[in-house]
């Protein structure tokens, strides 16, 4: 026998998946779930944003002190690419300098970094298909429980065509009671958060309650598990409630999440170059080359994600950028401490060298 009408939506497993539902079941709220855990993974990642920058900055300003050299070099060897090479680690050597050390360093930075982002992201994905799916289920139940329809029935046909198996009178006389139940069960369940109608859905002026197309794109249902009848049948009437939200939010995410980026990345570098100038340090040597050119790029990225993608993840990042504004100043605080104290090292170094050979 067909069981045509058991739909049932299969909630995701796995180490994120697991982690944000059981933060959601402490706090009962999945956006707050989603900023806790974001926030959990910015402390975790402070240290090795730390040793990552502090590794970057060496070399930059290594790479700036031994640039003289470097080009007198590449000036005189110009025809002799094994001589260049060879004068070029010695001159590594010498500076206790090791290029590769670096890239390493930053590259698996950079890996653990994206394999957070990108697992995350897939198991954020899962979670919301499954969430609005489970919602649309849950609404369904109820509208049905007005006809005294069982979804979990087993049973050859759907719910849909057993209620069109019943007269037009008795469907209509209890249409306003399964109308009013599904509009409960819908206020009930959605997931909304601050000015956010709908955390599935971007926050844009789109209508909160989605049109069938959409859901079948988000929700991971087939055409023949749910039809456009039966969907717009149980939704329409939620949609074309006079009291009901026809703008999911005002852009308000992508604007944060653009701003906070920008703001988080301008502060390091100010913060950079007015303590080196405060320490008497050249600000070449604590600035990345860059910085202006990722300042404008990263927080323009931030914000077309944000804007293009549903709240939920908006969120994520717009709590992250808000976290790493608050930590990164003290991560940059700490390496530029470091890096004065080395700055001053070397050219006390070089002063004494420069004093013994004038003896």
């Amino acid at each position: 026998m067909d069981l045509l009408n058991v739909v049932s939506a299969v909630k995701p497993t796995g180490m994120w998946s697991s982690i944000i539902f059981g933060l959601e079941n402490a706090v009962g709220d999945y956006a707050l779930a989603l900023i806790l855990i974001t926030i959990i993974i910015k402390l975790v990642m402070v240290p090795f944003d730390f040793v990552n920058r502090y590794t970057s900055k060496k070399s930059s300003r290594k790479q700036m002190e031994i640039k003289p050299e470097i080009d007198k070099i590449n000036a005189k060897y110009a025809n002799d690419k094994n001589m260049l090479n060879q004068k070029t680690m010695e001159v590594y050597k010498s500076h206790n300098f090791n290029i590769m050390g670096t890239c390493l360093g930053m590259l698996v930075y950079l890996v653990f970094t994206m394999v957070i982002f990108w697992t995350l992201f897939g198991a954020l994905n899962n979670i919301s298909t499954y969430k609005i799916g489970d919602q649309f289920l849950q609404v369904r139940n109820e509208y049905y429980s007005a006809y005294s329809i069982d979804v979990n029935a087993e049973s050859e046909k759907t719910p849909y065509q057993l209620l069109m198996e019943k007269s037009e009178e008795e469907r209509n006389s209890l249409k306003s009671d399964a109308d009013k139940k599904a509009s409960e069960k819908y206020n009930e369940t959605k997931a909304k958060f601050l000015w956010i109608e709908n955390i599935w859905l971007a926050d844009t002026t789109v209508n909160p309650v989605m049109e069938y197309e959409d859901f079948l794109k988000k929700s991971g249902f087939t055409a023949e598990e749910i039809t456009a009848e039966e969907y717009n049948l149980i939704i329409e009437p939620i949609k074309n409630n006079e009291s009901a939200r026809k703008s999911n939010g005002y852009f308000i995410l992508a604007v944060l999440a653009a701003g906070l980026n920008f703001l988080s990345m301008s502060v390091n570098t100010w913060m950079s170059k007015y303590r080196a100038k405060k320490k008497g340090v050249d600000t070449k040597l604590v600035s990345a080359n860059n910085n202006k050119l990722m300042s404008i790029i990263m927080p323009v990225i931030m914000g077309v994600f944000t804007l293009f993608y549903n709240a939920a993840f908006g969120l994520y990042i717009v709590a992250g950028a808000l976290i790493t504004l608050i930590t990164s100043p003290l991560v940059t605080l700490f390496v530029d401490m470091l890096e004065f104290d080395a700055i001053h090292k070397e050219k006390n170094k070089n002063l004494a060298s420069y004093d013994r050979k004038r003896k």
